[in-house]
């Protein structure tokens, strides 16, 4: 039961990052926010492993990184709070499909 609760953080976690990344690839111009994992990684001062596993639910990142990941992506935790709590379980289900 752990495990899988674990794992359901881990791939609501993912799926935020991953809907707030396509957010920063369709914005343009001069000042936009990262939207590739390498810049995300320099951005935020971590391995880009670590930005690689987290936003593929592959780790949970502690807090501490995952509030920089947000914050290099230049969004906040309400940003990402947001996006968090309306993932439905069918969005849970398309995720784990993949």
């Amino acid at each position: 039961m752990e495990n899988e609760l674990e794992d359901i953080i881990k791939y609501r976690v993912a799926i935020t990052l991953n809907i707030l990344l396509e957010k920063n690839k369709l914005l343009k111009g001069k000042g936009k926010p990262p939207s590739s994992y390498n810049q995300i990684a320099l951005d935020a001062h971590v391995r880009k492993a670590t930005v690689s596993n987290t936003f593929n639910a592959k780790t949970a990142p502690n807090v501490t990184t995952l509030i920089m990941i947000i914050e290099a992506m230049q969004y906040g935790l309400k940003d990402f709070s947001e996006i968090y709590n309306s993932i439905s379980d069918n969005d849970l289900k398309k995720y784990r499909k993949k």
